[in-house]
């Protein structure tokens, strides 16, 4: 990790966690701590990400980071039919019906339009890499760009997208793997992989 990317005093980040974890208090708190603490914006609404911001910041001066989900691409209705057929028989035993499909962007031109708006010092992206003409936007307001890669063929991605940052994440990842080129599982540790994006890249890392 290059630390003095970082605006904090030590080289040490919260890892933003979606869905609940990653609270105000909690993020004011690391960042009290002299560490880099991180907003999860995923599965927020665009008013709750917003006033979780606003609360951070009345509970610290410090700068913190916000993490926002990159949307992929509808799946497609046929290829979700043909699943759901697989999985029917297993369903109706166990009693579960099956849902509809259905596919949302997790509000995220609403999400970038805000962080943009609030100047939050750092904003991540997970399960994708952002457009350069997002990153230049980002920029422009203030914002650092960091960027969730867990191959070097990613990392290339997310270095041409004119990221600041790289958050490598290697199998040793608590939760879930954040690949969004690599359909194949990702079986290199953390170790090695680090090796592998060293080589092919210049963007400073970060390692979750």
């Amino acid at each position: 990790m290059d630390a003095s990317a970082l605006p904090s005093d030590l080289p040490i980040i919260q890892a933003p966690m979606a869905g609940g974890p990653s609270t105000p208090a909690l993020t004011a708190a690391v960042s009290r701590a002299g560490a880099f603490g991180f907003l999860a914006a995923g599965y927020l609404t665009p008013e709750q990400l917003r006033a979780s911001i606003t609360r951070t910041r009345e509970l610290t001066g410090a700068p913190f980071g916000v993490n926002v989900f990159c949307p992929g691409e509808p799946s497609d209705p046929a290829l979700a039919r043909t699943y759901a057929d697989l999985i029917r028989p297993e369903a109706e035993r166990l009693g579960v019906p099956l849902g509809e499909p259905r596919w949302e962007d997790d509000a995220f031109g609403d999400k970038l339009e805000i962080v943009a708006a609030e100047h939050v010092s750092m904003v991540s992206f997970t399960f994708g890499r952002p457009d350069p003409g997002v990153v230049e936007e980002l920029h422009s307001a203030g914002c650092s760009v960091t960027v969730t890669v867990t191959s070097s063929a990613e990392a290339r991605v997310a270095e041409e997208c004119g990221a600041d940052l790289l958050a490598v994440q290697g199998t040793e990842a608590g939760g879930h793997q954040a690949s969004f080129l690599d359909r194949a599982p990702n079986v290199r540790p953390l170790t090695m992989l680090l090796e592998d994006v060293r080589a092919s890249t210049a963007v400073p890392r970060s390692t979750t």
